[in-house]
């Protein structure tokens, strides 16, 4: 890729704009803790009017976000099976679009169901979410259900996978005119800048997650649910992660919990979310979607455990037959 045609530069940089990139780049680390610390975008009645992205630094315009999106949508749906019940996806649907109502996400949230015993939950660029069937049933409750989809709305709202593409990619950059450059100083430089660099992104990696669990935090809230349910479903994941036996060890895999993560949330919460006479904890609608996807994949299962006859399948002839067809099958 052409970092330079991204920046709308020329090739033909001096060096002296490496230590310019730097500077703007650490102080960008540097401005996502202090952000943390000040409690930024802690004002929940301003949630949809409000612009959480505004003064951080993205090459990808909303339009290449969504493309990028889609084209990573399309790679991930070949390698799964979705689920096409229409009881379960317009449920998962229907408690999806009323967090989106209540966040600051601004393009549409397009939800697949995926077929499978994990416990995972993804959002990708653009708006597309991908939930699995063992996550659903795995939830106790519609505000534990609402807890996954918010802290994964809030990535999405966040932009946090082009914010993280932008800072590799100005790191990548960075490291042209040093070697332009060269010499013994630059040989230094250069040194640093492979160490800081991906202590760098590991930093805003865990910084995304404590910012998608104070936004979606937020946006459960705000959504009428019980952000006890939020603590609640991500501490037994916390549990199960010791277990690290089964589905289970993958359990949330990209998105680890911390004791620091749950303190961060516990504070939230008493912090910015005042309490109120009553929420939504759960519904009987999502007792009877878990109650029907149970029976569903109960089925599937029997089905994939009878030995049903197979049609014997051809081989192909390693030389074309008489019939001059370049291959044939037996």
């Amino acid at each position: 890729m052409r970092w330079g045609h991204l920046l709308g530069l020329r090739w033909g940089v001096r060096p002296g704009i490496a230590s310019v990139l730097t500077l703007l780049l650490l102080s960008s680390f540097a401005g996502v803790a202090t952000a943390a610390k000040k409690k930024k975008h802690g004002d929940v009645e301003n949630i949809g009017k409000r612009d959480i992205n505004k003064g951080s630094w993205n090459l990808y315009s909303t339009e290449r976000e969504i493309a990028l999106g889609d084209w990573l949508a399309r790679n991930f749906e070949l390698t799964t099976q979705r689920l096409k019940d229409p009881l379960v996806t317009d449920y998962v649907d229907e408690v999806a679009e009323r967090v989106v109502r209540h966040s600051d996400l601004r393009m549409p949230l397009r939800v697949r169901v995926i077929v499978s015993d994990e416990v995972n939950a993804i959002a990708l660029p653009g708006g597309h979410f991908f939930i699995t069937t063992g996550l659903i049933q795995d939830t106790q409750s519609e505000a534990e259900l609402a807890s996954v989809i918010a802290h994964e709305v809030a990535h999405v709202a966040a932009r946090h996978v082009t914010k993280q593409l932008t800072k590799r990619e100005m790191w990548t950059w960075m490291s042209i005119p040093l070697a332009l450059v060269g010499g013994p100083i630059a040989y230094t430089v250069s040194q640093g800048l492979q160490l800081a660099g991906p202590l760098a992104f590991l930093q805003f990696s865990h910084n995304a997650e404590h910012e998608a669990d104070f936004l979606g935090l937020q946006y459960h809230y705000a959504s009428g649910y019980d952000p006890v349910a939020f603590l609640d479903f991500f501490e037994r994941m916390k549990q199960r992660e010791k277990s690290r036996t089964g589905g289970i060890a993958k359990a949330f895999s990209g998105h680890l919990m911390t004791k620091r993560r749950i303190a961060a949330a516990q504070r939230t919460i008493q912090a910015l979310l005042p309490a109120r006479d009553e929420y939504v904890v759960t519904t009987s609608k999502h007792d009877d979607v878990r109650a029907h996807l149970e029976e569903l994949l109960d089925e599937r299962n029997r089905q994939e455990a009878i030995p049903w006859p197979r049609l014997r399948k051809g081989r192909v002839t390693e030389h074309p037959p008489e019939t001059g067809k370049k291959n044939a099958r037996l």
